[in-house]
Order: C-alpha cells, then structure tokens, then sequence
C-alpha cells in the first residue's frame, strides 16, 4: 500500500508589549482549544512557543502546561526551540543567538521534562551562517518555507523530504514547509488536504510531507474560530488523519530523522516566506511593480512554471525602509557591545544577569517590520522593547560606573557619518550631524521611556488598495482581493506623507503665516536648508555636561530671493534638561524676513487619553489632548505632561513665541483591517523675525524631563 509520513507543527506567540487582553483572546480562541481537542486524538505533532508566551500560560493558566506536560509524556507532541524573545536570529551577534536559544531550551525542559533538538526560526528569515549557530547550540533541525528550497532552484517533487544544510563543516536538516498545505489548512476542505497527501504517497513510502505556521490561524485570525471550531473543521481534520493511519503516518520531526534520510545537502540563499519578501523591498513602487509582475507570471500558464525565479527583497532591508526600525537595531547592538566587554566578575553579578536578560527581550522582532502582520507601527510594541533596553543600559551604567555626562563620537546608524552618543545619568541622547544636527533621541532614563519613540508616515504599497477603495462606488461583485476592511471609514482622505524625518532641535525657516493646519497636512513650505545639511560638531566638556556646537552657513529662498544664513547651535545637555541657543546671523545685502522654528517631536502613546495632555503656565489652551492640532500665541512655556509614564516634558523660551503643534497619525494594514495610531506629537516653537544686513539675533530654549 502507498503511504506517506506527514509532519505537523504550530507555532505560538506573542510578542513583548501586547496587551492582556489580546494573550487572553488567542488562548480562549486558539491555544486552549485546539490541545485540547488534539488530546482527542492520536495525532503525533510539534509545536513551539516562544518563551513570551510560555512564561504568560505559566503565570495565567499553569493548567495549559499540565496539559501540554501529559501530551509530552505520551509521546503526542515535541516541543520545539527557538530564540527565548522570538528574535531575527540572523541580525543580533552570535553570543546573543546562543543566549536566546539555550534561555528557550532551558524553560521547555524545566516546564515538560523535555530536551528539544528542532527549531522554529522566527518569521523563517534565514541566511546561511545560521547553521553552525544552531549546530553548536544542540538543535538538529530547522522549519523553512518550502520557497526558500525553489529559490536554491529544487523542483516541487523534490521537496518530499527534508535536506542537510552546513556551515563550517556542521550540518543541520532543514524540513521545507509545503507552501499548497499552508494554504489549504484549515481554509480548503478537509477532504483537500488529504488528497494533497495522498498524492504524495509512494509505494516505498519515502516521501515526507510538512505542514507548519501560526497557531493562531486556528481561531484568532479573522473568521477562523466559527469555521475552525464552530462548524467542526479541525475535529473532522483530526478524525481524518486517524481514520487514514493505515498509510497516513503522523510523526515527530526528530523521529523523522531516524526514520527517513535526507534527500541531500542544499545551500539555502538568504530568504523568508515570499510575503515577508515583498514587503521587505523599499518603497512602495517596487513592491507594487513586484506585485503585479507575479500576479501577470501567475495568470500566464507557459510562465508559470517560472514563478520561483521571482524574488521579492532582503528582511534586513526593513532597516533602510523605517529608519526608526535601524536607529532601534544599532542601539540594541551597541548595548550588546558593552555587555560583552563587561569584566568577568562584572558579568556574573546578579544586577548583569538580570540587565541581560532584558537586553535580550529587547530583541523581540515584532516592533522592527511590517506588512499584513508585524507590529511597527503599534506604538505599545515599539514601548516595551525599548523600555527592556533601556532598563538594560540603566544597569549598565551603574554596571560601568558612569558619573556625570559621558559622549562618544561614532557612526552607530552606518550610514558614513559619524553620531554624537551623550549620555548622563538621566538622560541618553543621539545627535545626527548629517541632519542639520538634529536630536534623534532622547531616552528618560529613570522611567525607562524613550522620549522620541514614533515613526514617520511613509508611502506604504497597501496604502493604493485604500485609496481605490475609498474612490470606488462600491457597486458590482468584488473578489476577495479587492475587499479592502478598514476600523475607520474615510481613512483614505486622513493619509499624511512625511516628507523629512521628524526628530528634536530641528531648524526651520518658513512663511510668516504658516499654520498648525498646515503642520498636519505637512502642506508647509520649508524655505531653508539646514535641516537636511551635514553640519560638522565642535565638542566640548562643560561639567556637569557637555556642549555640542554647531556652526553652518546655509541659504534661506523664498519669494526668488537667496538670503545667505548664518546658524550657530549649542546643545547644552546636563544631568535632565537640554539647552539650545541660537545665533542667527544675516550674511546678505538686504533685509531677511522670516518665521523661525525649532522642531521638537515627541511619541507618548496615547493621543486621546485622561492622562496625556499639554498645559501652559502662562497660558490657557483650549483643547489639551496630544492628538489636538493647535496654535498657542505669546507664550514661553508649553509641557506634555505623561501621568500614565509618571514624567513631564517642559519647554520653555527665552522670548515670547508662537506654539505650533500637530499630531503623527499612520494609516497602516493589519489582519484586521486599515487602522489609525497615533504615533506622537510635533511641537514648534516660532519666532517671526526681521534682520538686516550682517544683523544677529539671539534665541534659546530649554526642555527639561521631570518625574511626577
């Protein structure tokens, strides 16, 4: 009789940050359920948790780790490894790898009495190097797409198997998962998948089948749980399986090993599942054009059989299409640096065992991408991985000492120039001198919150299926792909480009009229040049701080006219507060006419809630939340008051000003639909000015973080 052994696997998580309630809906839809029917059973199966949501079922329902401890017991189910915080393992360094993976291993062993040997890689991001990785830290196996075999150019019916991999002579077997099962389970008929799997039986019985991905489309992704639970799709499934054991044979990944041989060695070229692909390219264009030219191979039956030579981007390309994502990635790496340089007796303490370990929950991939899923855009993702990093670094500098103000000088975002690092014992700053010397971070060091944690709305390629959604009349026969779910109607007309990134201590030269309205729309005319111009810094050790100078003569157009400007600023930054005094100097022959501005842009989560508001000494204002858009006039003090976080952010002006402020708003896709979040605020103090010829003018601010 023909037979065929299928091996089946689910994957677990959730990542640092997710509200409770969302753990809570995934177990009672997803976990909870489909164990406990798969109990039922004598189906043979993985699975993997990440150890965010291991430690939750141990702390909130110790029960579901009963039951899964018996599954073990049995021989029902292998737990799976992975890295601890669910990491892109390729992007952090080696020690960090190992860390994660042993951190991981280590808890499924004390929580099942269980020693794993596979891995589940986090979102199948693999490149080569990760073999020895995993060979040296005990894992046998690894779970990929069954895309990243074709695109090593294996054919369809080479793929009933499993592969060994190798890296400096150490091998690991590499199972690649059926992409027509992926799709099928549990969206096609039951009946489906099992002539999908009867087809690849044989009458030696040779061929292996692999089906692994998200346990939580069983019942959490859209629609899934009244079809999946409801209207008995995964118990026919599970029934089906028994009722075919006769040939159907469900086994073990690591019994598979034993059981079957590789069908050879292959080297895997850098690669995810193909979605994860197409959202990694760069900009919009060439991930719509990339779109297109699959769908046009996919309808043409002679290119058909072509499709696996279409290739979409590279992951780590996710740094180049968010800077925010890079700018978070070389500070995780940096503060890797420093652990790993700690003396041996620094690094065994209690206090460093316990910095690590957030340094790595900081290495969670959720808040570093996004396409349908991923979570960068959801400002309480990007909050929590950098509160564990910055709890890290608050360790370290008690760690290491750090009394006073300390800089450091060196292109930490790659990008060829040079980063001014500060940092006192309250405060972590970045200055990017290729920006006009703008601040890119500032880091509240004693709330463990990162003061100037948004991102910047960008052309995102989903964003064409909204807005033709928003111009059609809705009339006619539509087909899944044109039915675009979205939490808000009219989100269409609310998308807001950036045309430069935002950040803290940013020049402006504009109009004299310019409005908040306009800050909003970012519909405002930038009349100078210094905010995108390299500016070179001069250093210089005030204690208990430091000054970071700048000096630049630049242009200012406007009405056809070139006025030559020049711009000195010093950033003065002692123990909590930041000090900027400016020098505007008229360089020309004719009077200079123009509005003055110094951006400032912080990101505190919620843009409409009790606890998040701004106020003024001096003045009153009207609507207080930090989503309002708003002009306050003649003032000199204006404060985002964070009770929820327990700070405060004053700013306050030498002369009277004028107040501009808008809120950062992205429109971004989910599984869920398109959806609004608020992602920070932009504060502009402005200053109409008038010089003439060689005339200077003097203005400062100052912006101080406080504790409540």
């Amino acid at each position: 009789m023909k037979s065929v052994t299928f091996c089946f696997g689910t994957h677990n998580h959730q990542p640092i940050g997710n509200f409770d309630y969302v753990f809570d809906e995934a177990y009672r839809k997803s976990y909870l359920p489909f164990f406990k029917l798969a109990s039922e059973y004598e189906f043979r199966f993985a699975t993997h948790f990440s150890g965010i949501l291991l430690d939750w079922l141990a702390k909130e329902h110790p029960k579901h780790i009963k039951l899964l401890r018996s599954l073990v017991a049995k021989g029902r189910i292998e737990i799976i490894s992975g890295g601890f915080y669910e990491p892109i393992l390729s992007v952090i360094p080696e020690a960090d790898r190992s860390a994660q993976i042993r951190k991981l291993s280590e808890a499924i062993g004390k929580h099942f009495d269980y020693e794993p040997h596979g891995l589940w890689l986090a979102e199948r991001v693999w490149e080569q190097q990760l073999t020895s990785s995993l060979a040296n830290n005990a894992i046998n196996y690894v779970i990929l797409d069954d895309t990243h075999f074709r695109y090593a150019g294996l054919e369809s019916s080479d793929l009933t198997g499993y592969y060994l991999t190798e890296d400096a002579g150490k091998t690991v077997a590499v199972f690649p998962i059926s992409k027509e099962l992926r799709y099928t389970i549990p969206f096609a008929s039951v009946d489906e998948t099992i002539r999908i799997l009867r087809d690849a039986a044989s009458e030696k019985g040779e061929n292996l089948i692999t089906f692994a991905d998200d346990g939580e489309k069983f019942g959490v992704w859209p629609k899934t749980y009244d079809h999946v639970y409801g209207e008995g799709w995964l118990d026919e499934f599970f029934a089906k399986l028994d009722e075919n054991s006769s040939w159907l044979r469900t086994m073990h990944f690591s019994e598979a090993l034993n059981v079957h041989r590789p069908k050879g060695r292959i080297y895997l070229p850098n690669a995810s599942y193909a979605e994860m692909m197409q959202w990694a390219l760069p900009t919009a264009k060439t991930n719509l054009d990339y779109e297109e030219f699959a769908h046009h191979i996919e309808d043409e039956e002679k290119w058909n059989s072509y499709l696996h030579f279409v290739r979409g981007g590279f992951w780590r390309n996710f740094f180049v299409k968010y800077p925010a994502s890079n700018h978070f990635h070389k500070r995780v790496l940096g503060i890797s640096n420093r652990f790993h340089a700690l003396a041996p007796l620094d690094a065994g303490s209690v206090q460093a065992v316990e910095a690590y370990d957030h340094l790595l929950a900081a290495q969670c991939n959720d808040a570093s991408w996004h396409g349908v899923f991923g979570g960068i855009y959801l400002a309480n993702l990007r909050h929590e991985a950098w509160k564990h990093l910055l709890l890290a670094e608050r360790e370290l500098d008690a760690l290491e000492g750090l009394d006073g103000a300390s800089i450091e000088e060196r292109d930490e975002n790659a990008d060829g120039t040079k980063e001014v690092l500060l940092s006192t014992k309250q405060l972590t700053l970045r200055i990017d001198p290729a920006r006009g010397g703008c601040i890119s971070e500032i880091s509240y060091k004693p709330a463990a919150f990162n003061l100037t944690n948004f991102i910047d709305r960008i052309n995102e390629a989903s964003h064409e299926k909204l807005t033709n959604a928003g111009a059609s009349d809705g009339k006619g026969a539509q087909s899944i792909h044109e039915i675009v779910e979205t939490k808000e109607k009219g989100l269409e007309k609310k998308l807001v480009y950036d045309w430069y990134r935002h950040g803290c201590a940013i020049e402006h030269f504009l109009d004299t009229k310019v409005t908040a309205e306009q800050l909003a729309k970012m519909s405002f005319l930038e009349y100078g040049d210094f905010f995108q111009s390299h500016m070179s810094p001069a250093i210089e050790e005030a204690p208990p701080g430091v000054v970071v100078a700048f000096d630049h003569i630049g242009n200012v157009s406007h009405d056809n006219q070139e006025r030559t400007i020049r711009l000195g600023k010093k950033i003065l930054v002692a123990d909590n507060a930041i000090s900027i005094h400016y020098q505007l100097t008229n360089l020309s022959e004719a009077n200079f006419k123009t509005r003055f501005a110094s951006e400032w842009t912080f990101g505190l989560l919620a843009g409409n809630a009790h606890d998040r508001y701004y106020e003024s000494t001096n003045v009153a204002i009207a609507k207080k939340t930090l989503d309002s858009v708003g002009t306050t006039n003649d003032a000199r003090h204006l404060a985002l008051v964070d009770a929820w976080g327990g700070f405060r952010i004053d700013i306050e002006t030498s002369e009277l000003c004028t107040f501009l402020r808008a809120p950062i708003e992205t429109i971004a896709s989910s599984e869920a639909g398109f959806e609004r979040v608020y992602q920070g605020s932009i504060i502009m103090p402005c200053w109409n000015i008038a010089l003439k010829p060689q005339e200077s003018l003097s203005l400062s601010l100052s912006v101080r973080v406080e504790s409540l």
